[in-house]
Parts: C-alpha cells; structure tokens; sequence
C-alpha cells in the first residue's frame, strides 16, 4: 500500500506506508522528516576555524606530522570537518613531495658549485703546457 500523504504539489507520497498505517516512516511521525533533516544538516554542519587550534606553516617534515597528528585528533572529537582533514591529508602530501624537491635542488646546488671549485683549482693548479708558452 502507498502513503496517502499529499506531498507540497499536491502528488502523493511514493513510499510504502507501514504495515497496518496508512503513512510511511516520515509522515507516521510529524516531524520526524524535520528531524532527520537537522541531523543532515548538523552533520554537513561547516565547521568555524575559531574552534580549531592555530598553527604556524609547516616549515619541515617534522611540523607536518605534527599538525597531521592534531588534526586526527581534532576529527576524532568532532572538531573537525572530516572534508577539511582530506584536504590537509592531501595537501600534506604534496608538500612533503616539494619539501623532497627543494631538498634536492639544494644538495645539487652544492655538488655543482663544488665540483665548478675543484675544476677551476685544477686548472689554476696545472703548470702551463710548453707549446702554450711558445716554447719549442
């Protein structure tokens, strides 16, 4: 049996109405729809960023972790949006990946300047070829 419930446009209700009731779940209970729709609402609730703890930019692996560790903590007690914890996951992520970069583009820089050293004190080392002085 269908729910005789009419619905705003004047169609009724497409659910299954209850066994020996003439309603489905949500219209047996008045309210019970405005209920359901709040618990919705407080779970997609946007979290304020005044309830969550300040924290300086990560500047090394070590401060990511940390904040990570925070926010697993901030979730578990509800503190936090479990959609703003993905993003940090992720962009933690590509952090740790630039921070892995940076580090090597800065040993690079210094094997390169060093090895340009040790070149050029080579060089200024080595006595002068005999046919480069005009020698015979």
């Amino acid at each position: 049996m269908q729910c005789e419930h009419k619905k705003r446009d004047g169609k009724r209700c497409g659910a299954r109405a209850l066994i020996g009731k003439n309603c489905c779940a949500i219209h047996a209970q008045p309210g019970r729809a405005a209920e359901l729709g709040s618990k919705g609402g407080r779970r997609r609730a946007v979290y304020s960023a005044g309830d969550l703890k300040d924290f300086a930019a990560p500047k090394t692996a070590a401060d990511l972790r940390d904040l990570l560790a925070e926010s697993i903590v901030e979730i578990r007690a509800g503190k936090l949006d479990p959609r703003v914890a993905n993003a940090l996951g992720y962009l933690g992520a590509s952090y740790l990946r630039a921070l892995e970069v940076s580090d090597l583009e800065s040993r690079l820089d210094a094997l390169e300047t060093n090895h340009l050293a040790t070149e050029r004190g080579i060089l200024q080392s080595s006595p002068p070829d005999s046919k480069q002085m005009g020698g015979a």
